[in-house]
């Protein structure tokens, strides 16, 4: 009877179509629907970071909004019309867009952090579980493509990949908009 119901608890799980895994570092919950575990299983044999350095970025965009009003909420770098873009938008600002000079050398800067960290190897979502869902909080979007077609788009709440990858971006993305905007902090 005990294995009946094992069974059956087994089939239920894999009917919803989804997995969860938890990570060591705090607890998080992570989706993963039948369409994304058919197209990991066809990338296990070439991990999707490899052979970063033989391709270009195309356009990398960190989003991160908490409880603050912030002046900058969103960093969108690409290329556009054969120049390299800056476009910043702060939790109540239009989006405003800045030509770089030196875009080339921030694109590949990122490029470095997404294949150091292994970014392109995110999963697609990230949460804490829901009986640990705090009131307040912060969300974080990231999203890149590479100029050989290979893409990622994630995005959180309360909960993030392990490594530092997103900080890194963040970091990198923020400070430089911050700087075209004369926010000095």
């Amino acid at each position: 009877m005990k294995i009946l119901k094992i069974s059956f608890l087994v089939i239920a799980l894999a009917l919803l179509g989804s997995t969860f895994t938890v990570d060591a570092k705090v607890k998080k919950r992570r989706s993963t629907t039948k369409k994304e575990r058919t197209i990991k299983k066809k990338n296990t044999s070439k991990n999707m970071t490899s052979s970063v350095e033989k391709c270009g970025l195309d356009m990398v965009e960190y989003q991160h909004q908490g409880m603050m009003m912030q002046p900058v909420a969103e960093v969108r770098l690409k290329r556009k019309n054969g120049k390299v873009v800056m476009a910043v938008r702060g939790t109540t600002t239009q989006e405003q867009e800045f030509v770089l000079d030196d875009g080339e050398q921030l694109l590949k800067e990122a490029l470095t952090i997404i294949e150091e960290e292994k970014m392109l190897d995110y999963g697609v979502s990230y949460d804490v579980p829901p009986e640990m869902q705090p009131l307040d909080g912060y969300a974080w979007s990231f999203s890149a493509r590479l100029t050989d077609g290979r893409k990622i788009s994630t995005h959180g709440h309360n909960a993030e990949p392990g490594g530092n990858g997103l900080n890194k971006i963040n970091s990198l993305l923020f400070t430089r908009a911050r700087k075209l905007l004369g926010i000095n902090y």
